[in-house]
């Protein structure tokens, strides 16, 4: 196959990669779950972490910023704003300033990332393929089922995506020919990618490769080389602090966790990725990304580098890593589906007229039904309705405790009514229980009786608890509390079906009075974060 070393693009085909982009965007978000229907306990976090950016902006505390995030925390105990970088969070705040606080606003603002995606996908494969194929090759990816069940929550997948597709465009233009401004160009987008991810690092290693392929050892002697390199180290250190400061818990993610479905000790670990390609691409995509790659192999296509290394090195990398969800991979996929692209563009031969066009256009359907059937994003609904109820009921400057899986969720939709920013939420979990990052990795119960729970709970102002039924009913501080909200302090006055399309933690959400001596709010509080195992205090 020849190599193109400037593909020429005119307007035209330019407008028709916006519309099917465009096209292709709307269609997927028309399905996205909105409303505060959360799915993924992480999504409402990341939505919380741009709302705290967007308030910290407003209140400008510059003679406290920390003492502002911990009250911040205390009064909205979902916030994960160092746990992981920033750079989504930053985007996404002036949308909210300018468009308010809701669900569909974080979603727009992972639409225009998706938006992005797409288009740095078609730019991307029109260096190897002419204008039809590189344009199914972009529509596939944003159908891939992976990438459309993820992309279509509030998740940072999909930003980072878009951030390491164009740094990819960059960097294949400079080493196609392009001035070195490309170079830096493609650095400071990657950077930018993992101030979204952190995973998306493995590919500076893929374009170390490229360029010592093309240059030899002659790339040590380039200055710009070394200057991209000084810049991508400085630019990445105050990212390193964070994460060896804040980010214990994906530390450990790499180096070993007690749930992990398969240990980087044993051969399962290094498969097991290989084993989630169908499930993420399709099988009929998955047969043609196979073969493509059988033929490109066996005809010694030059100039693939980019796709063999970033699927080789990338697999490698999320391979030795113990923490394994199919979610981290998605930025994988692109070569299977640009394999399965090269082989119709390839085999299909001209004579056939349109017959290759026509293959694209079916396979490009089949993954989009796929997706359509097979993937939907989950949704759990009842929590923007138990937060309107309780705020409508609450006094001013009280406290709702909450005790459910779904705490998050409930947070959000709590801030997102701007008519009470003078409630507090406080968990439950973090009264009666010390848990690290999540129940699997351990919990300790704090051993309260239920006179003790009942007294915490009227020191702290709480007038009406958001209950799930059974929440971690197996461990005994939950039964307690249970009890507590059956005892004759509490009175029922609200249950919510929380309705789901997947068989989710929970069907309801129960709404207790409580009826005993309430004291005012308390001003100040210790919080325990085992996520960066650490008290800290808010006054």
């Amino acid at each position: 196959m020849q190599r193109s070393e400037t593909p020429s693009i005119n307007a035209q085909e330019r407008l028709l990669a916006w519309a099917l982009v465009l096209v292709c965007v709307a269609l997927l978000f028309a399905q996205a779950p909105h409303g505060g229907d959360f799915y993924w306990s992480d999504s409402p976090r990341h939505a919380l972490n741009g709302v705290f950016v967007m308030d910290l902006v407003k209140a400008m505390p510059f003679d406290d910023p920390a003492g502002y995030a911990y009250r911040y925390y205390a009064q909205y105990p979902a916030l994960t704003i160092l746990f992981y970088p920033p750079l989504f969070y930053a985007i996404s705040a002036p949308f909210y300033a300018v468009l308010g606080v809701s669900h569909e606003t974080a979603l727009l603002v992972v639409a225009l990332h998706y938006l992005a995606l797409g288009l740095g996908c078609w730019r991307l494969a029109r260096f190897w393929l002419p204008a039809a194929p590189s344009l199914a090759f972009a529509a596939l990816v944003l159908w891939l089922p992976e990438v459309a069940f993820w992309g279509r929550q509030v998740m940072l997948e999909v930003p980072a995506f878009a951030f390491l597709v164009w740094s990819a465009v960059a960097v294949v233009a400079y080493l196609r020919g392009a001035p070195p401004r490309w170079l830096y160009l493609g650095a400071a987008l990657l950077v930018l990618g993992m101030y979204t991810k952190i995973s998306v690092a493995y590919m500076g290693v893929v374009y170390a490769a490229l360029i010592a392929q093309r240059d030899g050892w002659a790339m040590l002697r380039y200055r710009h080389h070394w200057w991209v390199a000084a810049l991508v180290l400085v630019g990445l250190l105050p990212l390193a602090v964070l994460t060896l400061k804040f980010g214990q818990a994906n530390l450990q993610s790499v180096t070993g966790v007690a749930d992990a479905v398969a240990s980087r000790t044993s051969w399962q670990g290094w498969v097991w990725y290989l084993q989630q390609i169908p499930l993420q691409a399709g099988w009929p995509l998955t047969a043609l990304g196979l073969a493509g790659a059988v033929m490109a192999a066996w005809r010694r296509m030059p100039g693939l580098g980019l796709w063999w290394l970033g699927f080789g090195v990338g697999y490698l990398f999320f391979s030795s890593i113990d923490l394994k969800e199919a979610r981290h991979s998605v930025f994988l996929l692109p070569s299977v589906a640009f394999f399965a692209v090269l082989l119709l563009h390839t085999l299909v031969p001209p004579r056939v007229g349109h017959g290759a066009v026509a293959a694209l256009a079916v396979l490009v359907l089949a993954t989009a039904g796929l997706t359509v059937w097979t993937r939907p994003v989950f949704y759990v609904q009842g929590y923007a309705q138990a937060a309107a109820e309780v705020a409508r009921l609450a006094p001013r400057d009280s406290t709702v405790m909450f005790s459910g899986y779904r705490d998050g969720s409930f947070v959000f939709n709590m801030r997102a009514l701007e008519g009470r920013r003078d409630l507090h939420v406080m968990r439950a979990d973090k009264l009666l229980l010390g848990v690290a990052v999540r129940r699997e990795l351990g919990v300790e119960q704090k051993g309260l009786t239920e006179a003790e729970i009942a007294e915490a709970i009227n020191a702290n102002g709480v007038h009406y608890v958001v209950m799930q039924p059974g929440f971690w009913a197996d461990l005994e501080a939950m039964q307690r509390f249970e009890r507590v909200m059956s005892s004759d302090q509490f009175e029922e006055v609200a249950r919510i079906p929380t309705p789901a399309n997947h068989k989710a933690h929970e069907t309801e959400l129960v709404i207790y009075r409580n009826k005993g001596a309430v004291m005012p709010r308390r001003q100040g509080t210790d919080i325990e974060l085992k996520i960066i195992n650490r008290r800290i205090s808010a006054d």
